[in-house]
């Protein structure tokens, strides 16, 4: 739900932050709702800040009641060196409100309840967003390591799972509180619900994401000019889909082919990978691609 703008950025509120707040308010806590709408918003501006100075597109803020997400052009995603500082920054800039406020307690008079709520609800946020499960700060900061080795979709899915086995053990632990009559255990039952919810879209939206950058590339490579290389091998039967789960970007991969005895027929790039994609569909094998014969 949008409810406004942020220095021009649309500014979103998810109806689950709504209810966090309604349930706070509840309580007679409206004030320490504010306060935590606040912070909230202070730990997104800095995923956005660091998104700017990178030139990347800010598309909207959505805050939700684990934290906020700041969404940018999804191709940062495929980019590992950019993901992980734009997703460290977040938690990062609740430990400086930490550190802040121990140093300026001497100067300013603030009530000590005021003080552990406050200094509770900035190591909350910043420690659960450092979880290494999407679509966490930490599981991007995670994918973006394995990305590396594994490849966008891979990672992308281990990051995800990570983030659904945390999401049942916070629904086991609230579910457990609850039997021993804790009922403000109902708040890890909610959490556990709404990471359960956001890291199955984390994956679903993987395939969509790759496809983006697939037909962004040949624009990028356009305007770059030059990019690294990375070379794969594969054998004339294997399919597109196959050759694509060992893409690492942002490289640009050159594919060389050999037939069943190992013997080069010749490779072809990237560009005409995603040329054929969309053509023929991951089922394609890439001994139909071949351009440059040897």
């Amino acid at each position: 739900m949008r409810i406004g703008t942020y220095f021009g950025i649309p500014l979103k509120v998810n109806p689950f932050f709504f209810l966090l707040l309604a349930v706070v308010f509840f309580y007679g806590k409206l004030v320490e709702a504010l306060l935590l709408f606040a912070i909230v918003l202070w730990h997104e501006s800095f995923h956005v800040l660091v998104a700017r100075l990178y030139r990347l597109d800010v598309l909207d803020i959505e805050l939700l009641p684990f934290g906020g997400v700041a969404r940018l052009d999804a191709l940062l995603q495929l980019n590992p060196q950019v993901e992980w500082v734009v997703a460290i920054v977040g938690p990062l800039s609740n430990l400086v409100l930490v550190v802040l406020a121990y140093a300026l307690v001497p100067i300013i008079d603030v009530p000590l309840e005021w003080f552990d709520f406050f200094i509770q609800a900035n190591l909350g946020m910043a420690l659960f967003n450092l979880l290494p499960a999407l679509p966490l700060d930490g599981g991007r900061v995670l994918r973006s390591l394995l990305v590396r080795r594994q490849g966008f979709k891979e990672a992308t899915s281990v990051a995800s799972i990570l983030g659904q086995v945390i999401s049942l053990s916070l629904l086991g632990w609230g579910g457990y509180g609850l039997y021993l009559g804790q009922y403000q255990a109902l708040i890890f039952i909610f959490f556990g619900v709404m990471l359960y919810w956001a890291a199955r879209q984390e994956q679903k939206n993987a395939s969509y994401i790759f496809l983006r950058y697939l037909t962004h590339k040949k624009q990028e490579l356009r305007l770059k000019r030059v990019f690294a290389g990375r070379e794969l091998v594969a054998t004339e039967e294997t399919s597109l889909g196959e050759v694509l789960k060992f893409f690492q970007p942002p490289h640009y991969h050159l594919i060389w082919v050999v037939d069943l005895d190992g013997q080069i027929l010749g490779f072809f790039g990237e560009l005409e990978l995603i040329q054929a994609l969309f053509e023929q569909g991951l089922g394609c094998k890439v001994g139909t691609l071949v351009k440059y014969k040897l």
